[in-house]
């Protein structure tokens, strides 16, 4: 019962818009609400695409959330990407993937690509895609629980 997963995904960074980055305070505060809800329903795994925006900032809100005491029990997975570092990353998202990959609790390589077609294996979905996307299409047939942080700010 306490041991389900979610998988976050979204976006990549090279494809995030500056307006993205304009709603990082809502993205995350509303990050944080969601994850520390469903934490208390039993989801106790984060799977986080780090190839995405959405990916780092959910990581980095599921460490906060650990290290703070309200999900002690928080198990973050990073699933990277083959290359060294996200593509379109700056120095401050390397810095922050840098920080969240020595926190993780366990590592996974794969593209985003594999990333979402493992999605249905998974208990819950976040996610960050334009509602009309194909991405976002595949993950409402998948019958899979998710939400949409775009819809949610």
């Amino acid at each position: 019962m306490y041991n389900k997963n979610v998988a976050v995904t979204g976006r990549t960074i090279r494809e995030t818009t500056s307006y993205d980055y304009f709603r990082e305070d809502k993205i995350r505060m509303e990050l944080y609400r969601y994850i520390y809800a469903i934490y208390n329903e039993g989801y106790r795994t984060l799977l986080c695409d780090m190839n995405t925006y959405i990916g780092l900032l959910a990581a980095d809100t599921a460490i906060m959330l650990r290290e703070s005491d309200k999900c002690p029990d928080i198990r973050l997975v990073t699933v990277t990407p083959p290359d060294s570092y996200p593509a379109g990353a700056d120095n401050l998202h390397r810095a922050l993937y840098d920080d969240l990959l020595v926190k993780a609790d366990a590592k996974e390589v794969c593209t985003s690509k594999d990333f979402l077609r493992r999605l249905p294996g998974y208990g819950h979905v976040i996610c960050c895609f334009d509602e009309q996307s194909k991405e976002m299409e595949a993950i409402r047939n998948s019958g899979k629980p998710y939400v949409s942080i775009l819809t949610r700010i």
